[in-house]
């Protein structure tokens, strides 16, 4: 290999900007000014090779694509398979010159080789037209090796929904490698990074390497680019991501776990080319420290779904790869190591135990301290398995130190505070020595504290944390911390950086003092004549301070409800941007107080300006996640008895009280005024029935109500560590008419292994006392696909008794006269579903933008409004004429009294809509590819839906346009549909339900 490899850091680089105007010329000027222009200029081609599944996602990558700052760059789109009328059909409108269409290839290895055989760029990228390309993205990446000479750059890969987790370690390695400049030989994580998306190679070494994709190579494992690494004399890593993953193209469901071990022919095969290309250079240690640490280890976590043969291949890999030998501890973890030698001794029901409680633990290693040493300690571990097996290595527990706050100089020294902790072990305050020296070796007074806030810091569930302050000469440029824990001992130094940015350009005219909690509300000390802004994430103004009113409460208005400011980030601003802070000020950020409402976090934001983190006022020993696993262990402790008089209500994970559990609740107090009811909330922001008691979820007096409650009646599954205590009872009555695949049938279509599956029935099934289904024919798919045997009520959702109620004329101008509609307007509203596949965390996904909300109401005119009803996991919509975001909305019933036509996909809304009489229109394009996906439908869609199927906006519009003539045409329909699943709603469900409360209360 030539000279001597390096990984050099690559930051963002300004060097290949082009503004905003220039850019715009020179597109319009054409591909062949961009390519002259683009000489001198880092010139880029990016390959983008589209699959027939990945068009639904091609126009929003090659947006992405378009808006980066590096102007000088082609796309050239190359279709796989039948996918070309489809690509074509996505560029059509585009008046791109750099965007080519090449003809279609047969495979995407073709694909991206003949992209790479046209580029004409200096620089080449690979692109998936399913993944998502960062912001600038490629302006970083061209930067750096323009700056650099290097020959290759590469950046962090992000995934889509939950991880992966042997692409996560991969990419959580390669990143911790930035920031460094040494040989490529000590720094083996990069030869486990062998992808194609994230690295930006140079064109003509490319070429010169012979390099030239086979069917050996795999997308996110290319023997490759390990060849071309072969070849490469240097390399910047970026300490960003440049691409997000998309799992499956994007139609894989969030929490899916397909079986990795399909893929074990084709990774070994990979695999055994890769080793074969980087034997003999300095890059082989680390790629054999990623197979044995990442790679196998990953495949391992499958053990339990393995077949015999499945389970054979993977000792028999063990074995090829580890040849006998122990594996490095520099380079393979005690996890790792301990899967490895559990596979070699043949040990395969140890091994699914241990990776069960791994999945448990997350990247937690429970340890003890032995001699010189910490050892792992798993609850599932076998006794026979060595001690140097499980010992972690220094590389594992290293003393990590942070600046949490520097003071400002009192004469000769300045109070500085550090958080300070060993990864993977407990710091309790007696238990360990520590001493700080300065440059010249002299000693530093401290003063050690076990802080709740250094504890939450380090993210740990089993491990402290402790905070250090220390008088630190002024003039000290860093500090030199040893820390022994009996014969442990761990060495960091730490440079003194100011552990926050100042704005690049403040606004000298409002100058901030200080600020803080005042009972409820935020008080802003704050100099001269300018004003303050307190901005929630979405730029509204919530409040204002300057100097002679400098008291904001933290309050808003939603819908005509005064309320507090719900959990969110916040800025404050002024009209000119951040605001002067003085270095008081500074000195004392960030700030966390406690307050009667809120919790309040405050700091310097990354681009200037005051930010706020506004929470549920948790106290410091019920924040984080050591403090929520040791309440979790008294919950599972507490054998108080229980409260026959006291009943906990929850909906929507304490978002809002509605749906059937409040109905409930209405009618149980009435009934019953002798009973205590509580409601669980994630914050104050949420309004609960008069005489209910709101009550925060992970807070002390949430896990002790759950041990101690009479009753529990919740509408989604709980905790998956809550057990139903003898004698209570818990109903659960759901939040959506059944008609989508659940239960077993979901599980299985997301490929839950069955740990996996046992985990949801315990958090849900298994909890179960009772019940709520809308039909004893639905009531049956409850019972199959949940193997539930219990009680059910079977006779109308209480959620509905609203909609066919006396008072629901009333309830709907009421409603309308808050979303400010008149009476001569046509209320459309659109409630599409969520869309698993686009899900990018628990409780939040991308809402699908089948319905241009903006286009179809400049098509109707002010005759008509949309409102826009997003998923509970939506985020809300931007404000745009004539539509209304009402996904904030409290009560969806409201909305269904209030609007005229009601815009669907496969929501099961249809069901609770049909009962207002309203005509339903039925946005479907996707219904094949829904109808076969992880959810499908329990029966036939086409006859639960009675509306018109259309396809895009325009035929939304052309079917709402007249809501009149659409009702006529679509109400015997309507009427057979509420006939046959809806023939239960009389009105009355809430008594029904609250009935068989009672009945199974008082038999327990």
């Amino acid at each position: 290999m030539p000279g001597r490899p390096l990984v050099r850091r690559a930051g963002r680089t300004g060097a290949r900007l082009v503004p905003p105007r220039l850019r715009g010329r020179l597109i319009r000027a054409g591909a062949p000014l961009l390519r002259l222009a683009g000489t001198q200029q880092g010139f880029a081609s990016v390959v983008v090779v589209c699959e027939s599944v990945d068009l639904p996602r091609l126009t929003s990558a090659l947006g992405a694509l378009r808006q980066d700052r590096h102007a000088f760059h082609e796309v050239l789109l190359v279709p796989v398979g039948d996918a070309t009328p489809g690509v074509r059909a996505a560029v059509a409108d585009s008046a791109d010159p750099r965007v080519r269409v090449l003809p279609a290839q047969p495979t995407w290895q073709d694909a991206a080789n003949t992209g790479a055989d046209q580029a004409a760029g200096r620089f080449l990228r690979f692109a998936r037209a399913c993944d998502v390309h960062r912001t600038d993205a490629l302006a970083d990446l061209v930067g750096a090796v323009s700056a650099s000479g290097s020959d290759l750059a590469t950046g962090g890969v992000d995934q889509r929904g939950r991880p992966a987790v042997w692409l996560a370690r991969t990419s959580q390695a390669l990143r911790a490698s930035a920031g460094t400049a040494r040989p490529l030989a000590r720094t083996p994580t990069v030869a486990g990074d062998l992808g194609l998306s994230n690295k930006l190679f140079r064109t003509g070494a490319w070429r010169a390497a012979g390099c030239r994709l086979g069917a050996v190579d795999r997308w996110l494992l290319a023997p490759t680019v390990a060849r071309y690494l072969r070849e490469a004399h240097t390399i910047d890593v970026l300490d960003r991501a440049v691409v997000e993953h998309v799992g499956g193209h994007g139609l894989r469901a969030f929490g899916a776990t397909p079986n990795w071990l399909r893929d074990l022919p084709a990774w070994s095969t990979a695999a055994e080319e890769v080793d074969r290309l980087l034997h003999g250079t300095q890059l082989h240690r680390g790629w054999r420290g990623h197979v044995l640490d990442v790679a196998l280890p990953g495949f391992l976590r499958d053990t339990e779904r393995a077949d015999d043969t499945q389970w054979a291949d993977l000792c028999g890999l063990v074995a090829r790869w580890t040849a006998g030998d122990d594996p490095d501890p520099a380079l393979v973890r005690a996890e790792s190591r301990t899967l490895l030698w559990l596979t070699g001794q043949g040990s395969r029901q140890a091994v699914a135990m241990l990776c069960e409680e791994l999945h448990v633990l997350g990247d937690d290693v429970p340890t003890v301290l032995a001699g010189d040493h910490l050892s792992a300690r798993w609850a599932s571990l076998p006794d026979d398995v060595p001690d140097h097996v499980r010992r972690l290595s220094e590389a594992e527990t290293p003393l990590v130190v942070a600046v949490r706050r520097l003071g400002e100089a009192d004469g000769p020294c300045r109070p500085v505070e550090y958080f300070c902790r060993v990864v993977q072990a407990d710091l309790p305050v007696t238990a360990y020595d520590l001493t700080v020296l300065d440059a010249a070796g002299s000693r530093i007074r401290t003063q050690v504290s076990e802080a709740a806030a250094a504890t939450r810091w380090a993210g740990s569930a089993l491990h402290r944390a402790v905070a250090v302050r220390a008088d630190v000469p002024v003039h000290s440029g860093s500090l030199r911390f040893h820390l022994r824990l009996g014969d442990v001992h761990r060495e960091a130094e730490v440079e003194l950086v100011e552990p926050h940015r100042r704005p690049a350009n403040p606004d000298p005219r409002v100058v901030v003092h200080d600020l803080f909690l005042d009972g409820t509300d935020l008080v802003v000390t704050v100099d001269g004549p300018g004003r303050l802004r307190l901005l929630d994430d979405r730029g509204r103004e919530v409040g204002t301070a300057d100097a002679s009113s400098s008291r904001i409460q933290l309050r808003d208005e939603l819908f005509g409800r005064e309320r507090w400011l719900p959990t969110g980030h916040y800025r404050l601003v002024t009209p000119r941007g951040p605001a002067t802070v003085t270095d008081g000020l500074v000195a004392r950020l960030p700030r966390e107080q406690v307050g009667p409402r809120h919790r309040l976090h405050a700091t310097l934001g990354p681009s200037g300006g005051l930010l706020l983190h506004l929470g549920a006022p948790l106290a410091d020993d019920e924040q984080g996640r050591y403090a929520q696993h040791h309440l979790v262990s008294g919950y599972r402790d507490d054998d108080a008895p229980l409260d026959k008089t006291l009943v906990y209500f929850e909906s929507y994970g304490g978002r809002t009280a509605t749906d059937s559990p409040r109905a409930i609740h209405d009618e149980l107090v009435a009934r019953r005024p002798d009973l205590t009811t509580c409601w669980g909330v994630i914050d104050h922001a949420q309004e609960v029935p008069e005489g209910a008691t709101p009550v925060l979820l992970r807070s002390r007096e949430w896990y002790r109500l759950l041990a101690r409650a009479g009753a529990l009646v919740v509408n989604t599954d709980m905790e998956p560590w809550l057990r139903r205590r003898p004698g209570q009872v818990l109903m659960q009555t759901f939040h959506g008419y059944p008609s989508k695949g659940m239960g077993l049938g979901q599980w299985q279509a997301a490929e839950l292994p069955p740990s996996r599956i046992a985990e949801h029935r315990a958090r849900g099934v298994d909890t179960w006392s009772i019940i709520l289904t809308p039909a004893p024919e639905m009531t049956r798919h409850y019972r199959e696909q949940y193997g539930y045997a219990g009680p059910a009520v079977e006779h109308g959702y209480p959620r509905n008794d609203a909609l066919v109620s006396q008072d629901s004329a009333s309830r709907r101008r009421r409603t309308r006269a808050l979303l400010g509609l008149r009476d001569d307007q046509t209320a459309v509203l659109y409630a599409p579903t969520w869309r698993e596949n686009l899900a990018v965390r628990p409780r939040r996904a991308e809402m699908t933008e089948l319905l241009d909300a903006a286009a179809a109401a400049r098509a109707l005119g002010d005759g008509h409004v949309i409102l826009v009803r997003g998923h509970r996991f939506h985020r809300p919509a931007a404000a745009s004429p004539g539509v209304v975001d009402v996904t904030e909305y409290p009560e969806v019933n409201d909305l269904l009294l209030a609007a005229d036509v009601v815009v669907l996909d496969y929501s099961s809304l249809r069901f609770d809509a049909a009962l207002t009489g309203s005509p339903m229109v039925f946005l479907v394009p996707d219904l094949a590819d829904y109808a076969g996906g992880t959810r499908s439908f329990l029966f036939p869609f086409e006859d639960s839906a009675p509306g018109p199927f259309v396809q895009d906006t325009a035929e939304v519009v052309e079917q709402v346009r007249d809501v009149r003539a659409l009702r006529d045409r679509w109400a015997s329909e309507i009427e057979r549909f509420i006939s046959t699943y809806q023939k239960w709603q009389d009105g009355s469900s809430a008594e029904r339900a609250v009935d068989a409360l009672l009945k199974v209360m008082d038999q327990a």
